[in-house]
């Protein structure tokens, strides 16, 4: 009797001994989930809305009222395309408007500072970039060791990049085009600076997101 209370008592142990293993198995075997990853701004860059866009720049960027600055604008944009006999010339008409965004980098010195105009223009979207890239190398023909064109993929979009470099005045255009719409992203900085600054460059204009024109409602 005492030999049967023994065998029983060791069958109940072994089997809570089994139960508990049994509940302890999936933990086991299951690998622990990997944790999602956080997005973070990257090279400390944040989000900037323009006119039908945004753009990753560094936290230090700060955008200016384009209206109160048109007469600058309108001098940095001829220091690209040229002037009224440019084939390009029209990228000045209705300014106001065709301005996406316009600011400063506040972190850079005021005797090298960096500034950023992005220009829309429906009008020659229909303009192929070789006709561009003509335009451009006419106009900058006498500075061709101070001029360069470059032709690259950043991010999914394709992208014409013109650097220039000369004594105080340095600027690197970025041009596409997108929804209907020719695109310059000209960063005007001195030509020292342009060498330090180009990958931000390139990272924020692959960063771009063009949004879709909001269709005009039917009267």
């Amino acid at each position: 009797e005492d030999m049967k209370k023994k065998w029983i008592l060791w069958l109940m142990s072994c089997t809570l001994l089994l139960t508990l293993s049994a509940c302890n198995l999936p933990g086991l075997l299951q690998t622990p989930p990997t944790p999602e990853p956080t997005p973070t701004p990257d090279l400390g860059m944040i989000w900037y809305q323009g006119a039908g866009m945004r753009i990753l720049l560094p936290d230090t960027y700060a955008q200016r009222d384009a209206k109160q600055d048109l007469g600058g604008i309108l001098n940095y944009l001829e220091q690209f395309v040229g002037g009224e006999d440019s084939p390009l010339a029209s990228i000045t008409d209705n300014l106001e408007s065709n301005v996406a965004w316009w600011g400063e980098d506040t972190a850079a010195p005021a005797v090298s500072p960096t500034q950023l105009l992005i220009v829309k223009n429906e009008a020659l979207e229909g303009v192929p970039i070789s006709l561009i890239k003509s335009a451009v190398n006419m106009f900058l023909n006498d500075d061709t060791n101070a001029f360069r064109t470059e032709t690259l993929t950043l991010g999914t979009r394709e992208v014409t990049r013109f650097t220039y470099g000369k004594e105080s005045t340095g600027w690197s255009a970025y041009v596409f085009k997108e929804q209907g719409m020719l695109w310059v992203v000209l960063f005007i900085t001195p030509p020292a600076n342009l060498a330090a600054q180009q990958d931000d460059f390139d990272y924020s204009v692959s960063s771009m997101v063009i949004e879709a024109p909001t269709p005009t409602p039917q009267p």
